[in-house]
């Protein structure tokens, strides 16, 4: 049975219109300057909107509270149960905060699914000549709502391989926890600088540019998402047909697909929607049966020198468009990048794959890395 949606997955769905398109493989990775254009104001109010959210919801947290003190948020003492502890705290105070928190994250989310509808809109998607059009409307409903989408597991990829789960979840911590640790840094940096008199309203509003940097740049990565996922299915479908008319009948390619793909998921260290469509689409040409649990080998990368030349150069391309196709390139994927140049897996210079990454971002193509 299909999952019920909630109300913020109904709302984003019907902001998506469907647009009445005949061509699937040119128009969507390639933007001309009226869409450009396009997408650079629709980025620019969005950026405006989150940046005034992150500004507002600091104004209005401290504000009563420091002309209104204890009349509005009392400081009451808690007897903690078990430890017989008593601690004073600001109960209405925290749950004022909670309310407007709630508030920003609903404000947010509305300008995210308006921001991808329109993005999707600008570059004509979705549109009826898809044949995963509802499986590309789903992902860009997630990613208006910031969700992640795990669908890798279920071709038995995972691109947190070889992390222990203590690893795993210190790394998503620290993700998670960026605006909150950078927030009292921040306070602590401008009570140095002001001195230790420094009134601390002041010291409270003078964070409201800080949450504002960090509303931009989350919506920022929102839209870069869902730019990339708008351009990226014409030319997985493109590549993994010129891959299938080469290796078709060739064995010693087919099955180094599943590592290969797990050597692409790896360099992201997260979950991405656009490596599941290029593992399917390969998986589905070259007739690859989905195990869960694939028997991967942890030596790939080190032994690719054993295929054969035009395998190795085939599977570099793969490996490298992997990369591309979930837009820019991470700190995490350059270290990846240098690491696989050095152990001769990789046989293209980091300026050409700069190029060839920002080329498709801008929405010019990828034509030289299809011919390289």
């Amino acid at each position: 049975m299909s999952k019920k949606k909630s109300f913020w997955e109904k709302y984003a769905l019907k902001q998506l219109e469907i647009q009445d398109q005949t061509s699937l493989e040119d128009e969507l990775y390639i933007l001309s300057e009226r869409e450009l254009n396009d997408l650079k104001k629709i980025r620019i109010r969005t950026y405006i909107k989150a940046g005034i959210a992150g500004v507002l919801g600091v104004v209005f947290l401290y504000l009563p509270y420091h002309f209104f003190g204890e009349l509005l948020f009392p400081k009451r003492l808690i007897t903690l149960p078990y430890v017989e502890m008593d601690i004073e705290l600001e109960v209405e105070f925290l749950i004022y905060s909670l309310i407007l928190v709630i508030i920003e994250i609903y404000y947010l989310t509305y300008i995210n699914i308006h921001a991808v509808s329109a993005i999707a809109k600008a570059c004509g998607c979705p549109n009826n000549s898809d044949p995963y059009l509802e499986e590309n409307v789903n992902a860009l409903v997630n990613v208006g709502l910031e969700k992640t989408q795990k669908e890798l597991k279920q071709l038995g990829i995972n691109p947190y391989n070889g992390l222990s789960k203590i690893a795993v979840w210190i790394f998503q911590m620290i993700v998670k926890l960026k605006a909150a640790v950078s927030g009292f840094l921040w306070k602590l940096i401008v009570k140095k600088l002001l001195g230790r008199y420094a009134l601390r309203m002041l010291v409270d509003l003078l964070g409201a540019p800080l949450y504002a940097a960090w509303n931009i740049y989350a919506s920022r990565k929102v839209m870069n998402e869902a730019r990339v996922r708008v351009m990226a299915p014409p030319l997985i479908n493109k590549f993994t047909t010129l891959l299938h008319n080469k290796y078709k009948d060739n064995n010693e390619f087919k099955s180094i697909l599943y590592d290969a793909m797990q050597a692409i998921s790896t360099t992201k260290r997260s979950f991405h929607y656009n490596h599941f469509l290029l593992a399917s689409s390969l998986f589905n040409k070259f007739n690859i049966e989905i195990v869960e649990k694939p028997k991967l080998n942890s030596k790939f990368l080190k032994e690719i020198d054993e295929l054969s030349p035009e395998i190795q150069k085939s599977v570099s391309k793969l490996i490298l468009f992997g990369i591309i196709i979930d837009g820019g390139l991470t700190n995490i994927e350059k270290r990846s990048i240098h690491r696989l140049r050095k152990e001769g897996v990789l046989y293209y210079s980091m300026e050409e794959i700069k190029q060839w990454s920002e080329n498709f971002f801008e929405g010019k193509g990828l034509d030289d890395f299809f011919e390289a």
